[in-house]
């Protein structure tokens, strides 16, 4: 983890000073770089990303980004969305690897015209030969957010804070998402070392379908006393459920214990009022900014980075969720944050 910051700082040092020359210079080439993203602005993330491609654009004004999403998301619509950019021609693209196999021919495709591709959010998982041959991998490790997560919270458990866990439902939103099924596989395998049976449940995203489906489930389970939401909007209709369950799912020694995900602003606020455990951060503004400067190197340099860059995870707990607040709604402004905290 340290390595890989350490990359991305000098890289985000330089970039300062390239910027400073950028600035300097007339008649550079422009380029145009697109983000096909499977974050829509009902999802409050998208505000590190589009935020931090700003700053890019500031620093690279020879350089034009485009955002590029849907709140109706489906595999098959955001493919639909890439084979869209990929028909204009940009100059590099910067896309999460949702399905390796639906991702596979247009991306490739796309990398056979010369339009250089970087994965953020969610790599290809397949192994270096295999995979699709973008020019390296922003973002955090979905598999370690579940896994970090599920170790933290058997570490509290051990302390006596929380209840021992003796049923986890990890519910996802989303049943073809490789990265929350990666982070599912995370925290199943933090929780099976401990004895601990894990379930993933789809609840899909629709509020009463996801209340609906829990109920059901948690009346199936009565031993569960864990949930694991695999998005951060989904933690208030968990935590909903349980309370209307009389399942004590505030944060203490008994009844149910949530976890969420994400450095939002309804997972942050969750573990501030005590109803969810911990969250993390996976590094959102740099999965913005680090991809776009990948592409402007790589276009104008013919550099390819050597490895992948690992931006997270951070775990946040009540012992840092204040600053993370703060740090939050400098980013997305008082009335953006407390609109998205559904608490």
């Amino acid at each position: 983890m340290k390595f890989r910051n350490s990359i991305l700082l000098s890289a985000l040092m330089a970039a300062t000073a390239l910027g400073g020359i950028a600035n300097a210079q007339d008649g550079e080439k422009q380029y145009r770089f697109v983000m096909v993203s499977h974050i829509g602005s009902n999802d409050p993330n998208m505000g590190w990303l589009t935020k931090s491609m700003e700053e890019f654009e500031k620093k690279y004004p020879n350089v034009k980004t485009e955002y590029i999403s849907t709140n109706n998301y489906s595999v098959q619509e955001h493919v639909r969305l890439l084979e869209q950019a990929i028909s204009t021609q940009p100059d590099g693209i910067a896309v999460p690897i949702v399905s390796s196999d639906a991702f596979e021919g247009p991306l490739r495709k796309a990398i056979e015209a010369g339009i250089p591709v970087v994965a953020f959010n969610i790599p290809d998982g397949r192994p270096e030969g295999e995979r699709i041959p973008y020019l390296t991998y922003v973002g955090g490790d979905e598999y370690l957010t579940g896994k970090k997560l599920g170790e933290y919270a058997l570490e509290k458990a051990e302390a006596g804070e929380i209840p021992k866990p003796t049923h986890v439902v990890c519910a996802s939103h989303d049943s073809a998402h490789q990265g929350l099924k990666a982070r599912c596989a995370g925290m199943k395998d933090a929780m099976e070392k401990a004895g601990t049976k894990v379930d993933e449940l789809f609840i899909g995203a629709e509020p009463a379908t996801a209340r609906n489906t829990l109920q059901s489930f948690l009346q199936a389970n009565p031993d569960t006393n864990y949930i694991f939401t695999v998005a951060g909007w989904s933690s208030p209709w968990a935590w909903g459920v349980a309370n209307e369950m009389k399942l004590e799912p505030d944060v203490d020694d008994k009844g149910m214990t949530v976890l969420t995900v994400d450095e939002g602003p309804v997972s942050i606020e969750g573990v501030r009022a005590g109803h969810v455990l911990a969250t993390n951060s996976q590094g959102f503004w740099l999965q913005g900014y680090a991809p776009m400067e990948w592409l402007y190197w790589n276009k104008e340099f013919g550099y390819a980075p050597q490895s992948n860059i690992l931006t997270g995870p951070v775990i946040i707990n009540k012992d840092n969720a204040d600053k993370w607040a703060e740090l939050v709604r400098g980013v997305f402004g008082d009335k953006a944050y407390d609109e998205q905290n559904t608490w």
